[in-house]
């Protein structure tokens, strides 16, 4: 029994210690656009939350998700909400978001495909990409939030300093005021 557990424990952590590709993917958004996850990964990280309208948690998951999304996109980060309702749902997103001020994009996966090689297996279901497209963090059910803030504050850099610095600069470096030419 203890060899049967020492196999098992060994397997978890090489298992875990594995880091995890996301497989690109290319969906219609519900603007009519193309989402390619490649494209969104060469401006920074990708947190994609996997949700449908009738499921309660995705719904109590929303509210934070916006937020998160205001902190961070000035940051790099890209929200990405992947709806799940299936080919015979799609006519309930645009009402369902319609009261509920999401400003993060949503992308349709009617088919479930992009659910299923990410390995979604319950909604909502929160997955966090670095651009160099590891799966860094991966939650399952409703979260806090927590968890994805501490791993965004590891992933995304502070706005530039130099930005900073140039604009505080502008600040103390007062225009030169035109005086007469007093030698006429």
């Amino acid at each position: 029994m203890k060899k049967l557990l020492a196999l098992w424990l060994c397997l978890l952590i090489a298992s875990s210690a594995r880091a995890t590709e996301a497989p690109d993917f290319n969906l219609p958004g519900l603007s009519g656009e193309r989402v390619q996850l490649t494209a969104l990964l060469k401006k920074g990280p990708v947190l994609l939350d996997f949700w449908a309208t009738w499921c309660k948690p995705c719904i109590k998951a929303m509210p934070k998700l916006e937020e998160i999304h205001a902190k961070y996109a000035d940051r790099g980060l890209t929200v990405l909400g992947v709806n799940e309702d299936g080919p015979r749902g799609q006519n309930r997103i645009r009402p369902f978001l319609r009261g509920r001020n999401i400003t993060f994009p949503i992308a349709i996966d009617a088919d479930g495909s992009v659910m299923k090689r990410m390995q979604v297996r319950a909604l909502p279901t929160t997955i966090l990409i670095a651009p160099d497209r590891e799966i860094v963090l991966r939650e399952a059910g409703l979260s806090d939030g927590k968890a994805i803030i501490d791993a965004l504050e590891i992933l995304l850099p502070e706005k530039k300093v130099l930005e900073k610095k140039e604009a505080s600069e502008k600040k103390e470096t007062p225009e030169k005021e035109e005086t007469p030419d007093e030698s006429k």
